[in-house]
């Protein structure tokens, strides 16, 4: 059974150490293995090298209100780049001109 801290404590009080220690008794181990699908209408993929490193990059596409939104209609971006086992190596933001 996982040990429970007092409702009072407060995680800014917390070492690196204990804060890792609750959240591996609260989430156990799916919380490294997250994983996110990207929405194929709010994004696009290029497979290949990246001016920045990485196997491949995903373009993720967001309205004047940052929500996500079809390329065609997007004012921001956020390009994230990865190596070929899905590790996330870097990201760049940008913002279409008017």
């Amino acid at each position: 059974m996982a040990k429970h801290y007092k409702k009072s404590r407060d995680i800014m009080s917390m070492s690196d150490k204990e804060f890792e220690k609750l959240i591996d008794e609260v989430a156990g181990p799916k919380a490294e293995n997250v994983e996110m699908k990207p929405d194929p209408r709010f994004t696009e993929r290029h497979n290949g090298a990246t001016p920045y490193g990485g196997d491949y990059s995903i373009a993720y596409f967001y309205d004047d209100n940052h929500n996500p939104c079809v390329k065609e209609k997007a004012k921001y971006v956020n390009i994230v780049i990865f190596n070929n086992d899905g590790s996330r190596i870097n990201e760049v933001y940008g913002c279409f001109g008017e």
